[in-house]
């Protein structure tokens, strides 16, 4: 079993009186950071953290509407956790929930601006990837390109450059929330700091990452949004 973390604490000024995107509703009245995440194998789940910030959830009520999206779809093992302040990346989002709610093993990190189905996550370091040629339009800039080597590891990652047809899908497995924390407090007076740079510090130090196939991608297109 794994913990999945989604991280949502970013901050902007138009923030005050415009909702951020991953806590609007889709079609269907199902809010879009819930949305991302229901196309996981959610059975090897054990607990689920949606990081939002306090200053969104006062302005928003976003608890309570969290809630009821938990409940609509049978999430009983979903929680929300509130940061009083916003972070400075997705790493130190990810870190503060982690340290917060004593999360211990394999953590999976999904971004909220994305949707993507995956049959199985196995609990080892691992980055969700997709081809570029799959995508009926593409915004190369704004992602970061995964190297897969013939026995099918990652042997690179690395931002806004494409050094590879595979790009990050949003979704990244670390074996174990510790080191995760470990190299995220080594790494976070690097600015600005992706979760690429932690993954890319690991490869340099040997640690084996894994692909993860996964089908079905829909970039919703709010990369500055969620952190």
């Amino acid at each position: 079993m794994m913990t999945l973390i989604v991280p949502i604490a970013a901050d902007k000024a138009e923030y005050i009186e415009k909702l951020p995107q991953p806590f609007r509703f889709d079609d269907r009245g199902t809010m879009y950071c819930v949305k991302a995440i229901t196309g996981l194998p959610l059975k090897e789940i054990s607990d689920i953290y949606f990081v939002i910030l306090r200053a969104h959830d006062n302005r928003f009520m976003l608890s309570e509407q969290l809630a009821m999206q938990f409940r609509k779809q049978n999430l009983t093992n979903a929680h929300v956790t509130i940061l009083d302040e916003p972070t400075t990346s997705q790493a130190e989002t990810v870190t503060r929930a982690i340290e917060l709610n004593s999360i211990k093993g394999t953590v999976f990190i999904k971004d909220a601006d994305c949707y993507f189905t995956a049959d199985e996550i196995m609990p080892q370091n691992g980055v969700a990837i997709y081809a570029l040629e799959n995508l009926p339009i593409v915004d190369p800039q704004h992602k970061s390109y995964v190297s897969v080597d013939d026995m099918f590891y990652v042997t690179n990652i690395i931002e806004k450059r494409v050094v590879s047809h595979f790009f990050s899908a949003g979704g990244y497995c670390f074996e174990d929330a510790r080191v995760f924390c470990d190299y995220y407090n080594k790494l976070k007076d690097y600015a600005p700091l992706y979760l690429s740079h932690i993954i890319y510090a690991m490869l340099l130090d040997k640690q084996i990452f894994r692909p993860i196939e996964i089908d079905d991608y829909e970039d919703w297109g709010v990369t500055s949004s969620t952190r």
